[in-house]
């Protein structure tokens, strides 16, 4: 029996383990790689560049054909030496042929070097949506972070408050205080329970949001790593705002991908003009057939007998000039034209996007950074004002009402002084990952 109940409780114990996993940051980010739609479905669309860039790099490779044909005449007929005869006849007629290009105004070449362009910019732009759904992840990850500590701020409130309750109680059996001083306390007991309860609610919601963009099936068991055990705020420097710029506007991956489509759209119109220039290909056959006539005035040779001695080959070069086609290459030509400016316009916008956030997350994090220096000296000097107002309350010099103020002014520094913690330390990720 003894046994049994220690394999049970190492099962327990074991599974226990499994169900409570705690999360960095990396592990986060790393399983949403794998797991997000977005990312999937990014992935498809490069694999579909990919076989678009196979399927035009194959254009260079030869076309083999074969063909066979049945066919009855009545009346005059074709006969196997070219001649029409007065005769019903049926021909049955086999064939094979291949050709390839040689030259065609260098439009395969230009159409794979574009198909080859938007294979990496395809590739960029599954590295744009791991960058986006990383700073999503990001987010999410330092809010759970953050109500994490809010709800321990909450605990501890609950749990001063309630030894603040029972000293007041202890006061009041030796006649120090009122009545009334005792209700006060029980009414902020009350207080810090339900401001506990509205913490763990919001870190649930938040858990419930990293959880769900995570594509986890359950919040169960689900907890995460405080960053500052990577590096403590004071140690990060804050990137300098022209080198985030300069750096992204070269590597990040959107602005990567728009520089490749740019280039795509000049082989675009390389293409488009090769319609103007002769092509010349190589082509090359065989063909035989067999001819049964239904009358008796004329012998039908036997099947093998024809299919052998009509048998004819052929090869050669064709050359094909392009004279007029109604205006269509012009027009094309002046389309794709338009596609090379509209990019260009498409990148100026971007690069002005892109200057635009990283000045607000520099601006943003310097602001975060002054606010979380004032919000830690204030936080201290309230630490100090509430130790003073409870020795001040235990000696009789200062009322309930003062020392509930102090100690509500201690908790609300506290929890200013972890938002400006927690936004500083997110405006400086941000900036980071503009220059990774």
């Amino acid at each position: 029996m003894k046994k049994l109940i220690i394999v049970i409780s190492i099962i327990t114990l074991s599974l226990a383990s499994q169900a409570q996993k705690v999360w960095t940051l990396d592990e986060c980010v790393d399983y949403a790689m794998e797991h997000n739609v977005q990312i999937l479905q990014s992935l498809v669309s490069q694999s579909n560049a990919e076989y678009q860039y196979k399927k035009t790099k194959s254009g260079w490779l030869p076309t083999v054909s074969a063909d066979a044909s049945q066919s009855f005449g009545f009346g005059q007929s074709p006969s196997a030496y070219g001649v029409y005869v007065s005769d019903n006849s049926s021909s049955t007629s086999f064939g094979i042929s291949a050709g390839m290009p040689l030259f065609n105004g260098l439009s395969l070449y230009n159409q794979t070097k574009s198909s080859a362009l938007s294979l990496d910019a395809a590739k960029k732009d599954v590295e744009a949506v791991k960058y986006d759904l990383k700073l999503l992840i990001m987010s999410y990850y330092m809010q759970v972070v953050y109500n994490k500590e809010l709800k321990t701020i909450a605990e501890k409130q609950l749990a001063l408050t309630e030894e603040q309750h029972s000293k007041t109680q202890q006061l009041y059996e030796l006649g120090k205080v009122a009545e009334s001083n005792v209700y006060e306390s029980a009414a902020q007991v009350a207080t810090a329970k339900s401001s506990l309860v509205q913490a763990d609610n919001a870190l649930m919601l938040s858990i419930l949001d990293i959880v769900q963009a995570l594509e986890l099936e359950t919040v169960e068991g689900f907890d995460v790593v405080s960053p500052e055990i990577y590096a403590p705020v004071e140690s990060l420097i804050l990137p300098s705002q022209e080198s985030t710029y300069n750096f992204a506007l070269e590597h990040q991956p959107k602005m990567e991908a728009a520089y490749m489509r740019l280039e795509k759209t000049y082989y675009d119109v390389k293409a488009t003009k090769s319609a103007w220039y002769p092509s010349l290909s190589l082509f090359a056959g065989y063909s035989t057939g067999y001819y049964n006539y239904y009358s008796s005035e004329r012998e039908t040779l036997p099947f093998w007998d024809q299919f052998s001695n009509n048998g004819r080959t052929s090869f050669g070069v064709r050359l094909s000039v392009p004279i007029f086609n109604a205006m269509q290459t012009k027009y094309n030509v002046k389309m794709s034209k338009l596609s090379i400016e509209n990019q260009e316009l498409a990148i100026s916008n971007s690069k002005k996007e892109l200057k635009k956030v990283i000045q607000q997350e520099f601006y943003n994090a310097i602001a975060a950074e002054q606010k979380y220096k004032a919000a830690d000296e204030t936080y201290h000097a309230a630490q100090l004002a509430y130790q003073f107002s409870s020795e001040s309350y235990d000696a009789g010099k200062a009322t309930l009402l003062e020392l509930n103020e102090s100690k509500n002014r201690l908790f609300k520094s506290e929890s200013e002084m972890l938002q400006a913690k927690y936004e500083y330390l997110y405006r400086l990720q941000v900036l980071e990952f503009y220059n990774q």
